[in-house]
């Protein structure tokens, strides 16, 4: 825009604006604006304002030395260029306020300023300093209705901020969304173009901050009874665990980049895929039985908490510079204190800093963390199966199936036998696929495939081609924990127990006898 500039004049010839303090010789028209004339008008003007120019006499407006000679000079009429002027601002406002700097962070406005009001400050700046007055610029476009085309009162398609906010007087065609929906909105989209809105896209967005709010409340409630001194070692997690915190810790470093780039919209897409799919879909999915069955003491369940814990305190400061009324909500029904680095309690969420790189979390084998993202690919596949049993009535829950797998690839047989037979529950391989059992064939015959009526197959380049099948369960079903085994009904005192199940029941504290007594009274 610069290079190709046609126009270097400053001037304008118009009846309102900020004047050029110049005077010209009344017979000559020879200009007259030296440093002094300038300190003086700078003095009128700084007391009057620069209307002062048109108002006062010229013998007011010169100088001592020039008032004798005050009939012989006319005062300019035209008027500085718009954009000359608000070029200008960087010099009345960064580099002389208190707690601004110079150069600025950000220059932020619409596509046309390129032509104006970015160029022109540029110019300024650097004919007077020497230097750029920003140290970078942002451009965006500007908004349109739904439909595309540019608002209008007349037309009345316009979206009016404040309506979006606290709804208008239809509570059912206008809803308050609040100020977190609009600011999600602004973060979904592509500003450096025209953008569009409207009730759809609000309702849209709407769904999109519920079910994140419904994330941030599985986090709550599930950590209702941790403490930070109940933490799991990292070396302690299970494989499972440690790979969620890789992800975790990924998906943040992510979003910083987001941040330090101004490209809010790759925050929104990866705040939708992880905290919302992503979490929903798998971890929270697995995590529920080890939070919910295996009771409050378990060291599978404090692992899993441990990661929620960091999920929490990660998640809560990623989405605060979006959406701070929901990090506060959030924050305010934190159910532990967090301790800041200088050991006061953190408050506030905005008390936070953002979350310094964790290079353990970050330590996963290259392996573990490819094979684990090849059991989630697994898995998808295996639940299509799973539903097609369900469609059949062969089951009714996935955990009335047991799974089969069969795999040509040694290294990968190897792996999966380590997952199916795991002595980390959580590692299990019917835990992460949420069945009552998975068994590796050590090969395929043709009877076996006859006796399984649904089955499929998965293939990686990573692991071959693995074969999958799905029957009915082994055994019979635990009462507590729905999962079926074969030593439901070995236990007398809890007979349509599992072993896993018997075990939580002996550990929950009785109460005494007057305890007892209390409560049936």
């Amino acid at each position: 825009m610069i290079s190709g500039r046609s126009d270097w004049c400053i001037s304008r010839q118009r009846t309102w604006g900020v004047p050029i303090p110049v005077f010209y010789h009344v017979d000559t028209q020879e200009p007259l604006i030296t440093e002094k004339t300038i300190e003086h008008i700078k003095g009128i003007v700084s007391e009057k304002g620069s209307d002062a120019w048109w108002y006062m006499p010229t013998e007011e407006l010169l100088p001592e030395k020039y008032r004798d000679k005050a009939s012989e000079y006319r005062k300019g009429t035209d008027t500085m260029d718009v954009w000359f002027d608000s070029g200008s601002s960087w010099a009345a406002v960064s580099a002389k306020r208190d707690g601004l700097n110079f150069p600025a962070d950000v220059y932020l406005e619409g596509s046309d300023q390129h032509r104006g009001w970015f160029q022109s400050s540029l110019l300024t700046s650097i004919a007077t300093t020497g230097k750029a007055p920003y140290s970078s610029v942002i451009t965006h476009g500007f908004v349109l209705d739904e439909e595309g085309f540019k608002m209008s009162k007349s037309v009345g398609n316009v979206v009016d901020p404040e309506k979006v906010i606290v709804g208008g007087k239809n509570s059912k065609e206008e809803p308050p969304y609040g100020a977190d929906v609009l600011r999600l909105w602004v973060s979904s989209v592509d500003y450096t173009g025209d953008v569009l809105i409207g009730s759809q896209i609000l309702r849209q967005m709407s769904d999109m901050y519920r079910k994140l709010r419904g994330t941030m409340r599985f986090l709550l409630a599930n950590l209702h009874d941790w403490k930070p001194e109940n933490s799991v070692p990292y070396s302690d997690l299970p494989k499972i665990d440690q790979y969620a915190l890789f992800q975790l810790e990924n998906v943040v470093a992510s979003m910083k980049d987001g941040y330090d780039n101004y490209q809010f919209y790759k925050i929104y897409q990866t705040l939708q895929r992880f905290a919302i799919v992503g979490l929903s879909n798998f971890y929270f999915d697995v995590a529920k039985d080890r939070l919910y069955v295996g009771g409050r003491v378990s060291y599978t369940r404090k692992s899993c908490q441990t990661v929620l814990a960091a999920h929490l305190l990660y998640l809560v400061r990623a989405i605060a510079p979006i959406m701070p009324h929901l990090a506060e909500d959030i924050w305010q029904n934190l159910p532990f204190q967090h301790t800041l680095e200088d050991g006061s309690v953190a408050k506030f969420a905005f008390d936070l800093k953002w979350p310094d790189k964790n290079e353990e979390w970050r330590s996963v084998q290259k392996d573990d963390v490819d094979f684990l993202g090849v059991i989630l690919e697994l898995r998808s596949e295996v639940n299509k199966i799973l539903e097609s049993a369900r469609t059949g009535k062969l089951i009714g829950a996935s955990l009335d199936a047991k799974v089969y797998l069969h795999a040509e690839n040694p290294d990968t047989v190897s792996k999966l036998k380590e997952l199916a037979s795991a002595t980390n529950d959580a590692d299990a391989l019917h835990r992460l696929f949420i069945t009552s059992q998975v068994e590796i064939l050590p090969s395929l015959s043709e009877e076996t495939k006859l006796g399984v009526s649904y089955a499929g197959k998965f293939s990686d380049p990573r692991t071959g081609e693995i074969w999958i099948g799905a029957t009915r369960a082994d055994g019979v079903k635990c009462e507590r924990c729905w999962v079926y085994t074969k030593d439901v009904g070995s236990f007398l005192d809890h007979p349509t127990l599992c072993s896993r199940c018997h075990g939580v029941i002996d550990l929950q504290p009785q109460a005494s006898p007057a305890t007892a007594a209390a409560a049936v009274a």
